[in-house]
């Protein structure tokens, strides 16, 4: 066989072979593409988009379009993604063209998101606009348009609305000119009004400037105060806290007491909610009254008092009769219960009220002392102050309390007791019974 007859029987055989991938494979080069794995798209409409088409991410080419079907009367899109290109889970696909009338391709935007798509996963679509829309809407805008300009006519064409626009014009022109005038005769006013407002914006700046030069400089005193003594204050921020404690502790114990009392357990109790208990209170005073008939003249004052100490859990108890030979003079007698010492002290006091000041002194407590006591609100509030035992050391004892007006008879306790002394300071309150 002549040399020329073998190699046209090879070409021939090449020829053939070509063919037959062409008509059976359909498209030779996908034999050359790059591996790649599989995602999914829905759109709208695909109008353009043919197989085999470029898909793009940011511009660059990643994979192709390897079919397009319908699914649900939308089209399903399968994109063929090169194997080392990751798609973020927030990317959005969308049917793009290169110019206005250049071939349909897939646009990938990227999203920010760190977790890709896997295979087989489904890309969001995004709506993209045909010329068919676009030219939908240029026809709409003109309409509009158009519509606009004929009612623009309409309001123009009569003679009376057309001489009303002419007016306008005359008299925003003639406003024009006035201004004008205006702004020429007053130009040096207007130059100092903008000067003095430009003045005091500066004289303002400064003014802040100042105060706050003088604000820094209050901030860098206190810091330094602080600093010097930031033990001292660790040591009273501690005994606040130890005192609201305190307070609250007692305000606790104070609001079950009152609880109790609502309810009628315990003396005070009984007493507030069984009249009859009162009646009989009553009655003997009366009979006392008959028996005392010779001191008639004087006036006085039966007191029942109970203070509850929360941090030693000790009651307190207080009898007492001031005697008021007139208006201003008084003789105080009391009994006191002294839990600490468990026994019996009394107090016998002697005292001048000068309108709402009220200054006594001599026993309180089987030891000498002084104290002054105070009226507010028509005597409903009582503010005292009190010392004996002068000569205890380190110091004498001073106690402060008030006394509240509940009730037509009941008051209510509250106070410290020697508080000059932090190892013997303590926060009481209690209830308080008086009668004329």
């Amino acid at each position: 066989m002549k040399r020329e007859v073998r190699i046209g029987i090879f070409i021939g055989i090449a020829l053939l072979i070509l063919a037959t991938f062409i008509f059976i494979v359909g498209d030779i080069t996908v034999l050359f593409r790059k591996p790649g794995y599989v995602l999914y798209s829905l759109f709208d409409s695909t109008a353009g988009l043919e197989k085999r088409a470029v898909v793009r991410l940011a511009g660059v080419k990643v994979g192709y379009v390897k079919d397009i079907r319908l699914k649900e009367s939308r089209a399903e899109v399968v994109l063929v993604i090169d194997a080392d290109v990751k798609i973020p889970r927030d990317s959005k696909a969308t049917v793009a063209s290169l110019g206005l009338v250049g071939e349909k391709y897939v646009e990938i935007f990227p999203g920010n998101e760190r977790d890709f798509y896997q295979p087989e996963e489904t890309i969001g679509g995004l709506p993209s606009a045909s010329l068919d829309q676009i030219g939908t809407m240029l026809l709409s805008i003109g309409g509009e348009v158009q519509e606009l300009s004929k009612s623009l006519k309409n309001i123009l064409g009569e003679e009376e609305s057309q001489a009303n626009f002419r007016n306008a014009l005359q008299n925003l022109s003639s406003f024009t000119a006035d201004l004008k005038d205006f702004l020429g005769e007053n130009r040096n006013s207007l130059d100092q009004v903008i000067g003095n407002s430009s003045r005091a914006v500066q004289n303002f700046d400064q003014g802040v400037k100042e105060v706050s030069d003088k604000l820094e400089e209050l901030i860098f005193l206190l810091k330094d105060i602080a600093e010097e003594n930031r033990e001292e204050i660790k040591i009273n921020l501690k005994r606040i806290k130890e005192l609201v404690q305190q307070t609250e502790k007692s305000l606790k114990l104070l609001n079950d007491s009152l609880k109790k009392i609502n309810k009628g357990e315990g003396t005070l109790g009984k007493l507030i909610h069984q009249p009859d208990l009162y009646d009989k209170a009553e009655k003997a005073v009366d009979e006392t009254r008959e028996i005392l008939q010779p001191l008639s003249r004087l006036r006085y004052d039966v007191g029942l008092r109970t203070d509850y100490y929360p941090e030693s859990e000790w009651l307190k108890g207080y009898l007492s009769l001031i005697l008021w030979p007139d208006s201003t003079k008084f003789f105080l007698a009391e009994i006191v219960r002294d839990p600490w010492q468990d026994k019996f002290t009394y107090s016998a006091q002697a005292g001048v009220r000068w309108g709402d000041f009220v200054p006594r002194a001599g026993i309180i407590e089987s030891s000498f002392g002084a104290g002054v006591d105070y009226y507010l609100a028509q005597d409903r509030l009582r503010l005292s102050l009190e010392s004996f035992s002068l000569n205890r050391r380190p110091r004498p004892h001073f106690r402060f309390w008030t006394q509240y007006a509940l009730y037509k008879y009941f008051y209510l306790v509250l106070g410290v007791d020697d508080f000059t002394l932090a190892s013997t300071r303590e926060v009481f309150f209690g209830l308080s019974f008086r009668f004329q």
